[in-house]
């Protein structure tokens, strides 16, 4: 794979005007694809990828809208929408706990609890929070491979009681551009940018000497706290090869910029920057986040989409 400053960044202006597609649903706060107990749960939300115009490969943004009540008399607003993909629609009883018998991983994984009676496990390892109460209210992840369905619904222990007085809960799915170079979209995020914000898009930049690189680590859902993450970076010439040493990985020759521990706190944030000095033009320096964590879905790591920074 070669890199070439003309064509990455005129690549990257188009993929940030291209309409993203978008698709709306209500769902009740009964519906699930977890495994119930003397309960009164409803079906979840199953969309056939195909018939929407997606494919294994495709990124979405997957969030919820509005809340409910998790009980009689208390407040309207949590959301808990948690997804898996699965290779076919099938959906078994509501007394197995793997319901959903052809899951795929993606996401960030988590470990749900017992049911409310009886405290019968109701964990399935594939699948993924989307909007988690005081956290993150959505969620970016690929298709994976193989991949014909995603369900969607809510978590919960116990779901007969779970009401949505104002109707407002639901779901809503989005295309969104791939990432140039895409990480494994599991529980961290990294957003970038030369004096700006940084943002998701875009993710190919010039940097002039003078100017300033900022990266920044975003940690939206949770359920990896303790682990280590790294601030990482490799540097190329332009028009070298793209360091890709392992699939979701970006940086070969690994430079660490920074590290710290990840907390247990929403709204975490940690940033790393870098003036650009004069005379490094021709360089490429690719950015990226990483996380060494047992919750990873390859049990060891996980990493953040890069960024690359074009000298000039």
């Amino acid at each position: 794979m070669k890199l070439s400053l003309c064509c990455l960044v005129a690549t990257a202006a188009l993929a940030t005007d291209v309409a993203a597609q978008s698709w709306s649903f209500p769902l009740n706060p009964r519906a699930t694809y977890l495994r119930t107990n003397n309960d009164s749960p409803l079906a979840p939300l199953i969309l056939d990828i195909g018939s929407l115009g997606l494919a294994p490969g495709d990124w979405l943004r997957i969030e919820s809208t509005g809340g409910f009540r998790y009980v009689s008399g208390g407040q309207d607003n949590f959301r808990s929408l948690i997804a898996v993909f699965s290779a076919s629609a099938t959906l078994l009883a509501t007394n197995v706990q793997q319901r959903v018998p052809d899951a795929i991983a993606a996401g960030p994984e988590f470990t749900s609890g017992g049911t409310y009676s009886g405290g019968l496990p109701i964990d399935i390892p594939q699948d993924f929070f989307c909007s988690r109460n005081l956290w993150a209210d959505h969620v970016e992840v690929q298709i994976p491979a193989g991949a014909s369905h995603l369900l969607i619904g809510t978590h919960d222990s116990l779901y007969n009681d779970n009401v949505d007085p104002n109707g407002d809960y639901g779901a809503i799915v989005t295309k969104i551009v791939a990432p140039t170079f895409g990480g494994t979209s599991e529980h961290i995020v990294m957003k970038a940018a030369v004096d700006g914000v940084p943002a998701n898009w875009p993710d190919v930049h010039v940097a002039p000497p003078g100017s300033t690189i900022t990266a920044q680590l975003e940690y939206p859902l949770g359920f990896a706290d303790g682990s280590l993450y790294l601030f990482l970076a490799d540097v190329v010439p332009v028009g070298g090869a793209v360091p890709h040493p392992l699939p979701g990985l970006w940086c070969e020759d690994l430079i660490v910029l920074k590290g710290g521990l990840l907390p247990s706190t929403p709204d975490f944030t940690d940033t790393w920057s870098l003036v650009v000095a004069p005379g490094s033009a021709g360089i490429a320096v690719f950015v990226q986040c990483a996380a060494l964590t047992p919750n990873a879905r390859n049990g060891l790591f996980e990493t953040t989409n890069a960024h690359a920074f074009l000298f000039q």
